[in-house]
């Protein structure tokens, strides 16, 4: 109803709001709204009686709606013309696909009888709070995805299936209560909702799908039922999980980037009963601090770019794992000085431990065969001055292998070699004329083994010249030398000396 008063020469219109509730029947809903209102500017609308699909396309037109009261409506089937959403026939007691997608309302309430919201059902849709009937038994895909202003909502205990993506893309959403006894979280179903903070999972779950969570930077962190078995590719990827409880009695697979790209991501609990991680599951989580002795305690094979980018990841305990084989990328860019390989190491693929900048020592003495290499295993990683100790009959085998003969090859016993220098002896000169070195004896010399102060042994040289011998030391590295002969009298001094 509009009034108007005149005040001098000035028109003022006064609309007076109220509430428009309309009783019906199915297919009637736009006649009864019409009838006593313009449905283009109305705002606050209850419907009583019975509706069906048909009557759902008259209610997207609605486009002013701010309030809309469904709880008093039952939702009867329909088959007949096409709807607008595509459906020539659609199920009683169902909200029906695409039913109130991108509806303008920010006050809703469901038909209370409703027993399954299909697909898209609320997509898009500006409600505000969702209160989803007890009644209601199924939830299909993307039923509530993308709605803008959702903050919480609870899925009942009578719910018993739910499809993907039913709540992909609520930018607002920070609280879900899963009562429902579902054994799957399926993909996607929180998939980049930024500010979800709180989820409280069913004890009957056993599976997280693919992505369920990925993008949820505001979940810091999640209590993970006990019967969970498997979880799924990129399920928490790209989220805010600041740790993650694996230990788990159930648990059997973790998915591929599972855990990828999670930038807070500082702690993981394993347990030591057999789990298969998929590639990448801790790919580029730079403040993970794990070790692989706890990690990979129950791995034979540590898959592809699993720790890739870990750099706060460990090396430690390595060598008490079972570990035979080591995927591509999957150890790249860890800080370790220190590896001990593990005895049942067979095999290193490509790039497996590139970029370990800080490597100076790698411990293979317990390894009884060589592992094969992939390409560039240790790419950017600084070989040359990190010593690798090998057993001592593949010493010569090391040293002719691509890839591991770049490292200072040394034998299980050369850094424990007994030598104790002492003062020169009086009938023995040694000095360095430029990178040679002169060595003179009042007696024959018979040979000479030159080591560095860590007991790397650089060179053993025969003598066939009498008392006199020179060695080249220029191809080794090395400033300090030690010095053992056997001399012709049976003695074996030892002298140290500086180049």
């Amino acid at each position: 109803m509009n009034r108007f008063f005149i005040f001098g020469i000035s028109l003022l219109s006064v609309a007076t709001a109220s509430a428009l509730t309309v009783n019906v029947v199915p297919g009637g809903l736009r006649q009864a709204v019409t009838a006593s209102s313009d449905p283009k500017t109305e705002t606050d609308l209850t419907v009583t009686g019975s509706i069906n699909a048909a009557d759902f396309d008259f209610l997207r037109e609605m486009t002013a709606l701010r309030s809309l009261n469904l709880s008093g409506v039952t939702v009867a089937s329909y088959s007949g013309t096409k709807t607008e959403t595509g459906l020539t026939e659609a199920k009683a007691n169902t909200l029906p696909d695409c039913a109130l997608m991108s509806g303008n309302f920010t006050s809703l309430s469901l038909p209370s009888g409703l027993t399954e919201i299909s697909v898209g059902a609320l997509g898009g849709s500006n409600a505000e709070s969702l209160a989803i009937p007890s009644s209601v038994t199924k939830i299909s895909t993307g039923a509530f995805a993308g709605m803008k202003n959702l903050k919480q909502v609870t899925i009942p205990s009578s719910v018993k299936s739910m499809g993907e993506m039913v709540f992909k893309d609520c930018p607002q959403l920070e609280k879900v209560v899963i009562q429902a006894p579902v054994a799957e979280l399926p993909a996607s179903t929180f998939r980049n909702c930024p500010k979800l903070s709180s989820i409280t999972l069913p004890s009957s779950m056993t599976a997280i799908g693919d992505a369920a969570f990925a993008g949820c930077k505001g979940l810091t962190s999640i209590s993970l039922p006990t019967s969970l078995i498997s979880i799924g590719n990129m399920a928490f990827a790209a989220s805010g999980l600041a740790s993650a409880d694996l230990s788990g009695s159930s648990l059997k697979s973790v998915g591929d980037w599972a855990f990828a790209g999670c930038p807070s991501l500082t702690n993981v609990t394993v347990s030591g009963q057999p789990v298969v991680f998929g590639a990448g599951a801790f790919y580029n989580d730079p403040a993970l601090n794990v070790s692989l002795g706890d990690i990979a305690s129950s791995m034979t094979d540590i898959p592809d770019y699993f720790l890739y980018g870990a750099t706060s990841a460990t090396a430690e305990g390595f060598e008490n794992t079972a570990v035979a084989s080591v995927g591509n990328h999957a150890l790249s860019g860890m800080r370790d000085t220190k590896v001990t390989l593990p005895a049942t190491i067979a095999s290193l693929g490509d790039n497996a431990m590139e970029r370990w900048e800080n490597l100076s020592e790698i411990d293979a003495k317990s390894v009884s065969d060589i592992p094969v290499l992939g390409q560039s295993v240790w790419e950017d990683t600084p070989q040359e001055t990190t010593i690798l100790y090998v057993p001592n009959d593949l010493l010569q085998a090391y040293k002719d292998t691509p890839q591991w003969q770049e490292f200072d090859v040394r034998s299980e016993t050369s850094s424990i070699v007994d030598i104790n220098p002492e003062e020169t002896p009086a009938n023995l000169r040694a000095y360095f004329d430029g990178m040679l070195l002169m060595i003179e004896a009042d007696c024959d010399i018979r040979a000479a083994q030159l080591y560095d102060i860590t007991g790397r042994c650089f060179t053993i040289a025969n003598n066939y010249q009498g008392n006199r011998l020179t060695v080249d030391t220029a191809p080794f590295d090395a400033r300090v030398f030690i010095l053992r002969l056997l001399l012709t009298d049976g003695t074996t001094p030892v002298l140290k000396l500086l180049r």
